[in-house]
């Protein structure tokens, strides 16, 4: 079933496909001075083994996006380029302190120099995390990191038309999403004139496709309007005698998607869970003991928010009593239960 449109915006799975594609371009959109620095002769090389073993919460769903990039400097040296993408709409408390540990857990098994860039798709332009600071009895600890705010090229638009970069079409796709949020015949005008643009790039068919399901996923229509919106890219390839996406492949770009989004988020979201029990098991058994590491394994099975596993591992590392914390995940498991009890008792089959 078709997602509304206010819950598909802003995902991230449209960007992970886009950073696997166009790696160079994009650092050479946002980061120019890094990009400069990097021997691109040398080719890069995606680590995603690597990031999996240190960010145990980046799942898809979560409304962000990592990647970490093997390049090579101009001088020779060898550098990791952790890229974080960040897309949800409202400011996260615990933003900066991830970006904290993925960068010191990195530097820490890998022993390997990181540089963590970050872009901000979020809609609030007063939420800029820049740097994450932690002291303590003059023991300082201090991570800052570059940030690019897409909302700060709502002020550049004549930029991006001039632009060749892809990404300048993904940053005008991305704004006139935001612009057009409650505006349908607005989001359908901008999102015809965008694949206009697309078609006169001078890309190859494999390319407009990875744009084109860009601009197709953040600007989504209802569906009265999507029809519109084919007839209009159909018009538009007769003027432009070319062929680049046939109106079956529209809808299996658009139903592929998000059959993947869906099944993406489960799995990625049960692996998710299943590594953050673990973790409060190891810890609780290294903290309190054998006894309580098994008994809450139990309890831990029973809970599938990870904000509540994430509030039970704080009360883990700030308590003293195994028996104190097991009691809040007993509490909680509980109350866990009894939801899925009370979905079951609603649901159609038990009527």
């Amino acid at each position: 079933m078709r997602k509304p449109t206010a819950d598909r915006d802003d995902y991230d799975s449209p960007w992970k496909d886009l950073l696997d594609r166009w790696q160079r371009p994009f650092l050479e959109f946002f980061f120019p001075t890094i990009a400069a620095d990097i021997d691109w002769s040398r080719g890069f090389e995606f680590l995603d083994k690597e990031l999996q073993k240190v960010t145990r919460r980046a799942v898809v769903g979560r409304r962000y996006v990592d990647k970490l990039v093997k390049v090579w400097r101009l001088g020779g040296e060898e550098t990791w380029v952790l890229i974080h993408t960040e897309v949800q709409g409202e400011p996260d408390p615990g933003f900066a302190r991830r970006l904290y540990t993925y960068h010191s857990r990195l530097m820490d098994r890998y022993d390997r120099p990181v540089a963590t860039l970050v872009i901000l798709a979020d809609e609030r332009r007063d939420w800029r995390p820049e740097h994450y600071r932690h002291a303590l009895w003059g023991c300082e600890a201090v991570l800052v990191f570059p940030v690019v705010k897409l909302l700060d090229f709502k002020s550049r638009t004549a930029e991006l038309e001039a632009s060749t970069n892809p990404f300048a079409l993904v940053v005008l796709a991305q704004l006139a999403a935001t612009a057009t949020k409650r505006d349908p015949t607005a989001r359908l005008d901008r999102k015809i004139g965008l694949t206009r643009r697309l078609y006169r790039f001078g890309l190859s068919r494999d390319e407009v496709l990875s744009l084109y399901a860009f601009i197709d996923w953040v600007m989504t229509l209802p569906a009265p309007l999507e029809d519109d919106y084919h007839r209009a890219i159909q018009a538009i390839e007769e003027a432009e005698q070319m062929r680049y996406v046939t109106t079956a492949e529209r809808i299996g770009i658009r139903k592929g998607m998000e059959r993947g989004m869906e099944r993406g988020m489960e799995r990625g979201l049960e692996r998710g869970l299943e590594s953050e029990r673990a973790l409060l098991q190891r810890l609780a058994r290294r903290r309190f003991g054998d006894a309580v590491a098994e008994r809450a394994a139990v309890l831990l099975a029973l809970i599938r928010a990870p904000e509540t596993l994430e509030q039970l591992g704080e009360a883990l590392l700030d308590g003293d009593d195994g028996e104190v914390w097991l009691t809040a995940v007993q509490a909680l498991a509980e109350r866990a239960d009894d939801l899925t009890e009370g979905a079951r008792d609603r649901s159609p089959a038990a009527q």
